[in-house]
Protein backbone atom coordinates (compact mmCIF):
# COMPACT_ATOMS: atom_id res chain seq x y z
CA UNK A 1 0.00 0.00 0.00
CA UNK A 2 3.02 2.41 0.81
CA UNK A 3 4.26 1.77 -2.33
CA UNK A 4 1.32 1.94 -4.35
CA UNK A 5 0.88 5.96 -2.52
CA UNK A 6 4.53 6.90 -3.38
CA UNK A 7 4.16 5.76 -6.96
CA UNK A 8 1.19 7.87 -6.74
CA UNK A 9 3.03 10.85 -5.45
CA UNK A 10 5.59 10.96 -7.56
CA UNK A 11 3.40 11.00 -11.37
CA UNK A 12 1.64 13.49 -9.49
CA UNK A 13 4.42 15.86 -9.44
CA UNK A 14 5.58 14.27 -12.46
CA UNK A 15 2.58 15.34 -14.49
CA UNK A 16 2.55 19.24 -12.47
CA UNK A 17 5.92 19.69 -13.67
CA UNK A 18 5.05 18.17 -17.23
CA UNK A 19 2.30 20.93 -17.75
CA UNK A 20 3.88 23.81 -16.46
CA UNK A 21 2.88 27.45 -17.93
CA UNK A 22 4.86 30.26 -18.42
CA UNK A 23 8.03 29.62 -16.47
CA UNK A 24 10.80 32.57 -17.05
CA UNK A 25 12.96 30.59 -19.17
CA UNK A 26 14.28 27.87 -21.09
CA UNK A 27 16.01 27.39 -24.50
CA UNK A 28 19.48 27.03 -24.39
CA UNK A 29 20.17 30.57 -23.24
CA UNK A 30 18.00 32.94 -22.02
CA UNK A 31 14.64 34.39 -20.19
CA UNK A 32 11.97 34.44 -22.84
CA UNK A 33 9.28 36.03 -19.70
CA UNK A 34 9.36 39.50 -18.77
CA UNK A 35 11.65 41.16 -20.84
CA UNK A 36 9.89 43.66 -24.09
CA UNK A 37 11.01 41.53 -27.28
CA UNK A 38 11.13 43.43 -30.15
CA UNK A 39 10.29 42.61 -33.78
CA UNK A 40 13.41 42.09 -36.11
CA UNK A 41 12.62 40.22 -38.81
CA UNK A 42 8.95 38.46 -40.16
CA UNK A 43 9.12 35.34 -41.54
CA UNK A 44 12.83 35.68 -43.30
CA UNK A 45 11.55 39.14 -44.99
CA UNK A 46 12.39 41.51 -42.75
CA UNK A 47 10.14 44.41 -41.61
CA UNK A 48 9.32 47.73 -42.09
CA UNK A 49 11.62 50.47 -40.61
CA UNK A 50 11.41 52.06 -37.61
CA UNK A 51 7.65 49.68 -37.32
CA UNK A 52 8.10 49.38 -33.75
CA UNK A 53 6.72 45.51 -33.72
CA UNK A 54 6.96 44.35 -29.77
CA UNK A 55 5.78 41.10 -27.97
CA UNK A 56 6.09 40.55 -24.05
CA UNK A 57 5.41 37.05 -22.64
CA UNK A 58 4.16 37.84 -18.78
CA UNK A 59 5.32 35.15 -16.56
CA UNK A 60 1.28 35.50 -15.25
CA UNK A 61 0.21 33.68 -19.13
CA UNK A 62 -0.62 36.82 -20.75
CA UNK A 63 1.03 38.35 -24.01
CA UNK A 64 0.95 41.42 -25.35
CA UNK A 65 2.45 43.97 -27.47
CA UNK A 66 2.42 46.71 -30.78
CA UNK A 67 1.95 45.34 -34.04
CA UNK A 68 3.37 48.43 -35.25
CA UNK A 69 -0.35 49.99 -35.39
CA UNK A 70 -2.36 48.29 -32.98
CA UNK A 71 -1.92 47.00 -29.15
CA UNK A 72 -2.96 43.23 -28.89
CA UNK A 73 -2.89 40.76 -26.36
CA UNK A 74 -3.60 37.32 -25.61
CA UNK A 75 -2.46 34.54 -23.32
CA UNK A 76 0.76 32.02 -24.05
CA UNK A 77 1.93 28.70 -22.60
CA UNK A 78 5.03 26.60 -22.72
CA UNK A 79 5.78 22.93 -21.91
CA UNK A 80 9.84 22.52 -22.45
CA UNK A 81 10.52 24.23 -26.00
CA UNK A 82 6.84 23.98 -26.92
CA UNK A 83 5.31 27.25 -27.42
CA UNK A 84 1.89 27.79 -27.53
CA UNK A 85 -0.16 31.19 -28.22
CA UNK A 86 -3.56 31.66 -28.09
CA UNK A 87 -6.29 33.98 -30.72
CA UNK A 88 -4.90 37.40 -29.97
CA UNK A 89 -7.17 40.42 -29.89
CA UNK A 90 -5.96 43.99 -30.47
CA UNK A 91 -7.15 47.08 -30.92
CA UNK A 92 -8.29 48.60 -34.44
CA UNK A 93 -6.85 51.53 -35.41
CA UNK A 94 -6.04 52.16 -38.72
CA UNK A 95 -2.55 53.16 -40.30
CA UNK A 96 -0.73 53.17 -43.82
CA UNK A 97 -1.55 50.10 -45.56
CA UNK A 98 1.72 48.38 -45.84
CA UNK A 99 2.19 48.75 -41.72
CA UNK A 100 -1.52 47.07 -41.50
CA UNK A 101 -0.65 44.14 -43.68
CA UNK A 102 2.69 43.90 -41.70
CA UNK A 103 0.09 43.94 -39.00
CA UNK A 104 -2.08 41.39 -39.94
CA UNK A 105 1.04 38.77 -41.25
CA UNK A 106 2.73 39.26 -37.65
CA UNK A 107 -0.38 38.34 -35.08
CA UNK A 108 -1.82 35.00 -38.24
CA UNK A 109 1.88 34.10 -37.89
CA UNK A 110 2.13 34.71 -34.05
CA UNK A 111 -1.16 32.42 -33.14
CA UNK A 112 0.33 29.65 -35.25
CA UNK A 113 3.62 29.87 -33.13
CA UNK A 114 4.78 25.99 -32.42
CA UNK A 115 7.93 26.47 -30.50
CA UNK A 116 10.88 28.63 -29.58
CA UNK A 117 14.52 28.66 -29.10
CA UNK A 118 17.78 31.20 -28.94
CA UNK A 119 20.23 32.37 -31.12
CA UNK A 120 23.78 32.25 -29.37
CA UNK A 121 23.77 35.96 -29.62
CA UNK A 122 20.51 35.66 -27.35
CA UNK A 123 18.23 36.64 -29.81
CA UNK A 124 14.86 35.08 -29.54
CA UNK A 125 13.42 32.77 -32.71
CA UNK A 126 9.65 32.20 -32.35
CA UNK A 127 8.41 28.91 -34.62
CA UNK A 128 5.72 29.16 -36.38
CA UNK A 129 3.73 27.09 -39.29
CA UNK A 130 4.13 29.98 -41.35
CA UNK A 131 8.24 31.04 -41.01
CA UNK A 132 10.40 32.20 -37.94
CA UNK A 133 9.54 35.40 -35.93
CA UNK A 134 12.83 37.17 -34.86
CA UNK A 135 13.39 39.33 -31.42
CA UNK A 136 15.41 41.23 -30.08
CA UNK A 137 15.10 42.35 -26.26
CA UNK A 138 15.22 46.40 -26.49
Amino acid sequence: MRTLAALSLVALMATACATTTPPSGGGSGGTIAGPEWKLEDLLGGGIIDRSNVTLTLGPDGQASGSGGCNRFFGSWSIKGSALNLGKMGSTMMACDPALMNQEGKFLRSLETATAYSFTPDGALVITTTQGPLKFRKD
